[in-house]
């Protein structure tokens, strides 16, 4: 409990409402919707649609892409921890960029949803840097965070 009587992660969540899943898929779908209407011209409407499709599934891609831990003789562990590598801001960035290359130089439909994919992430991970916690900048370990 904090000082108002409100427990701190109930807290958190008023404050940040931005960590929630619901409000991931919210973005995703937001964005998808505006890069469908800024980019009406450059692609095909089935294109669109599988950027739109592409950026729902990539806005909660950081975390269902952890692998959760297990505990052995009392210690928790974790392939890949919550907020490390699947949350790195600057890998998003760069795998964004690459995708968003390879999708308007060859025009093969799976880089599109890979495209809205990315980018869908890439706002998963803008989202959570506002929170608390932050998220990883330029190296994805714990070390060096964007947060609030």
């Amino acid at each position: 409990m904090n000082g108002r009587g409100v427990s701190s992660s109930r807290h958190c969540q008023a404050v940040y409402p931005m960590s929630s899943k619901s409000v991931h898929y919210v973005a995703g779908v937001a964005v998808g919707a505006a890069v469908a209407y800024t980019a009406q011209g450059l692609f095909t409407s089935w294109q669109l649609a599988l950027i739109v499709l592409g950026c729902l599934w990539g806005s909660s891609a950081p975390d269902w892409m952890e692998i959760s831990g297990w505990t052995w003789w009392g210690r928790r562990y974790s392939l890949i921890p919550h907020r490390e590598i699947t949350h790195w801001l600057l890998g998003w960035v760069l795998c964004t960029a690459y995708v968003v290359m390879r999708a308007r130089e060859s025009g093969d439909f799976y880089w599109y949803i890979g495209m809205g994919f990315c980018i869908g992430a890439l706002v998963h991970v803008l989202m959570d840097a506002l929170t608390p916690m932050g998220v990883p900048l330029l190296l994805p370990f714990r070390t060096g965070r964007r947060g609030r």
